[in-house]
Parts: C-alpha cells; sequence; structure tokens
C-alpha cells in the first residue's frame, strides 16, 4: 500500500540526513518535509503516514492519528536527548503494514568504525570512498570521517560555513578526561555528507602528535559507534606498517585500496596484507579493493 513519512525538521543538513537514512531502509516511502509549500505527493492518496517532529523545537502536530506521531528525539539513559534512528525505525514499522518492510541495514550494525588504508592517488582514493564506503554505506545518521595523514593528502571538502583542525581534536585527545561524546563538538558537515575534523593546521600534525594520540582517537570513536547513532570512516596513509597494527586492532572493517592487482604480487605487500588481517579484532572481516575496478566510473575529484 502507498506509505509515506512526514518529517517536521528545521535544521535542513539534519533533515537530509534523516530522509537518507529513512529513503535506505523504506525504499518504498514517499517522504517530505513537514510545511513544505509545493509536497512531492498527495497526502490524499497515502494510506498511512508517519509523522516525525523534532520534538525540541515542535510540539505534537495537531491530528487525531497520534499513534503515528514519532519524536525525533528520546532520551538516551543518561540525561540526554539523542535521535536514535534504530527506535525510529522500530515506531515507524509498527502498524504501518506490509508497506514498510525493511531492508537488512535496519538490523545490521556491525559495521560502525571503517579503516581505510589506502596507498592511492588522492583522486583514486577519494572516488573509491564516494563510490564504495561513502556515507550512504553506514546504517546511522551521523557518519564520521577522520583523515589520518598529511594534510596535503586531505581533500578540501568542506562546506563555505565550516571550519575546524584534525589538530584541536587530536590535542584533545591527549587529556584521558576527553569524553568520546564530545568527538562530534570537534566535526563540521563536508560537501560529501560526512562530519569531518578538517585539515591540520601544519601539515605534519597529525605524524608529529603521533600514532599513541590517533590510537586513542580510535578507541574513542570505537566507543562513540557503540553508544550513539554515528559511524566513523577513519582514512590512514603515510604510517609505518608497525602503527598502522595500533589503529586495526579497533576497526570493525578494515579496507585495502590498493592501485592495481599486480600490487599484490609483491612479496612485501603480500606478508603485510597477512599481518593486517591477523591482527583484526575478533569478528573484523578485510577487504582489498583495486582502484583498477572503479575506472570505469572514475570521475575528477576536485581537492
Amino acid at each position: 500500500m502507498a506509505f509515506g513519512i512526514i518529517v517536521y525538521e528545521n535544521d535542513s543538513y539534519l533533515y537530509s540526513l534523516i530522509k537518507e537514512r529513512l529513503a535506505s531502509v523504506f525504499p518504498q516511502a514517499y517522504i517530505d518535509r513537514g510545511g513544505n509549500p509545493n509536497p512531492s505527493f498527495d497526502i490524499k492518496l497515502i494510506n498511512c503516514i508517519k509523522i516525525l517532529y523534532d520534538n525540541k523545537d515542535f510540539p505534537p502536530p495537531d491530528t487525531h492519528d497520534r499513534d503515528n506521531i514519532i519524536p525525533l528525539y528520546s532520551d538516551d539513559g543518561k540525561g540526554h536527548m539523542i535521535i536514535d534512528m534504530k527506535i525510529i525505525f522500530e515506531k515507524i514499522s509498527s502498524g504501518a503494514g506490509s508497506g514498510t518492510s525493511k531492508t537488512q541495514s535496519d538490523t545490521d550494525y556491525k559495521d560502525r568504525l571503517k579503516l581505510l588504508i589506502s596507498y592511492a592517488y588522492i583522486d583514486e582514493r577519494e572516488n573509491f570512498i564516494r563510490l564504495a564506503i561513502g556515507p550512504s554505506s553506514f546504517d546511522t545518521i551521523h557518519p564520521i570521517r577522520i583523515d589520518l595523514m598529511s594534510g596535503i593528502r586531505m581533500p578540501n571538502v568542506f562546506t563555505k560555513e565550516s571550519s575546524g583542525s584534525i589538530t584541536g581534536l587530536l590535542k584533545e585527545c591527549c587529556d584521558i578526561r576527553f569524553e568520546p561524546g564530545r568527538i562530534l563538538d570537534y566535526l563540521n558537515p563536508d560537501s560529501n555528507g560526512f562530519l569531518s575534523a578538517g585539515k591540520p593546521e601544519h601539515e605534519d600534525d597529525v605524524f608529529d602528535i603521533g600514532i599513541r594520540t590517533c590510537s586513542r582517537l580510535m578507541a574513542l570513536l570505537k566507543t562513540l559507534c557503540v553508544k550513539n547513532d554515528t559511524g566513523a570512516l577513519v582514512v590512514a596513509e603515510g604510517w609505518r606498517e608497525s602503527e598502522l597494527l595500533e589503529l586495526i586492532g579497533y576497526c570493525d572493517t578494515l579496507h585495502i585500496l590498493l592501485p592495481a592487482r599486480m600490487c599484490t604480487e609483491d612479496t612485501g605487500m603480500t606478508k603485510e596484507l597477512g599481518l593486517f588481517k591477523r591482527s583484526l579484532p575478533s569478528g573484523s572481516l578485510m577487504t582489498v579493493h583495486y582502484c583498477e575496478d572503479y575506472k570505469e566510473n572514475y570521475e575528477t575529484i576536485r581537492i
């Protein structure tokens, strides 16, 4: 049957994220923003309407169908109001009929922290991320991207109104009192749909601050991903093998990006890949990707 979702949310960026998550789980649903003067569908033709509203900024919508009104924010049990998409999915599915069948992304919450170790050119790396492990690959409303590499290798993808620095975030991680939830205070939306920390103040700050602090950031991200509706992609380049092993110990999924298949014929690389795989936490997976497989969809990325 026809099924619709109306979202009352003032923040355009947050609305876009919510809509993207809803569309990935309920691909057959009509989704629109509350108060839109030019709605994308005719409510009269919809058999079931679910209304999501920002209960921080809006009162409950005036309607007799109270069972289909769902607040976006819920209490996390620690006195904080958060948006938990898992709860929202369950409420939308409840009583909405067969028209709301869910995809696997609604039930599989294991792949939250992804680590990409790249040996590719910048444009090829960014093309791969866009096609394979971009924001839409996460089952969360807050996809984060952290670049642990030289500043000259990082993409410049912040929106014009945003500012930030990975340097500031890493310096805060040196403080043992720094809580995982505070990571979000140091992130800004970028033009690819991630929340990102930004380029360093100086090109080599990430390396100067060191792998110990970077691995602590990985540990904090791991906790953040478990406790919040958050996923993270960490992109690492330029580290020694022994340093990369410290980062690998925290990830749910390890992605290795190589320029071509011939790279694996090198004995050193084959041994390195084997060591990476043995260093993964129990239950984590490693996938090796090749830039040549993504040439067909290649587009120049503005760096």
